[in-house]
């Protein structure tokens, strides 16, 4: 029969000692697997090291290029910024011109508005000469002018909406102004305009002569007689 051989246990030894006179030395004992261990972890830490050395300088490179290219970004969106705020910038200036422009349009319309309105309202004094004037409230408010010569003229702008003869006055022609207000007109000459007719203030509705110097004259609102005095300016 064959012994059984016993691997022998090796260990290393590591022995530390100095050049003093009464130096003592010290061994320490350091059992195979621990040296080998020690020994990986050295290799390891001078590949690592190796490693840094070798490639430091691509590192560097590649911070410097990721830096150089965020600045590079950061002074791209500055660019862009500075642009959109620019562009903000004459936004603002075209938005106040074009609010300046609204408003100033506005209130061009609004006077237009009024006096479009003004134009439509029956106060202008409808004869184009002097005569005198008689008002009469029983009944239907009117007045009645007597003149010696001239013109029976719209007192505000509007459409004849109807010329019929009447057995008291002679003719009747009657004027919308699209605003609730109708005025009446009767005379005995002949009517100067015939329905459909869009007049403005002051056209001529008759023309007086020797045998038709009297106008009545009525104002309605909203369907309602109104007495005439109080919207004309009566100044002939």
């Amino acid at each position: 029969m064959f012994k059984k051989k016993h691997k022998r246990k090796v260990s290393r030894i590591i022995i530390f000692t100095t050049d003093a006179v009464d130096a003592r030395t010290r061994q320490l004992k350091i059992r195979p697997w621990t040296a080998g261990l020690l020994t990986l972890i050295t290799c390891v830490l001078l590949g690592a090291l190796i490693g840094y050395i070798a490639y430091e300088g691509q590192i560097w490179d590649m911070d410097r290029q990721k830096d150089a290219k965020q600045q590079e970004m950061i002074e791209v969106l500055e660019q862009e910024k500075a642009s959109l705020e620019a562009q903000i910038d004459d936004l603002n200036v075209k938005l106040e011109a074009l609010s300046t422009a609204v408003n100033e349009q506005s209130q061009t319309a609004g006077a237009l508005q009024e006096e479009l309105m003004q134009q439509s309202l029956p106060t202008d004094y409808p004869l184009t000469g002097q005569a005198g004037i008689e008002e009469i409230t029983e009944g239907n408010p009117m007045v009645i002018f007597t003149a010696s010569d001239g013109m029976v003229v719209a007192s505000a702008k509007g459409t004849v909406t109807a010329i019929e003869e009447d057995e008291n006055y002679g003719n009747k022609v009657t004027v919308d102004h699209g605003n609730g207000y109708i005025t009446i007109y009767y005379n005995r000459g002949d009517a100067q305009v015939k329905v459909g007719d869009e007049i403005s203030a002051g056209a001529t509705l008759f023309i007086i002569g020797d045998d038709n110097k009297q106008l009545v004259f009525q104002i309605m609102e909203n369907d309602e007689y109104i007495s005439p005095t109080e919207m004309l300016s009566i100044n002939g």
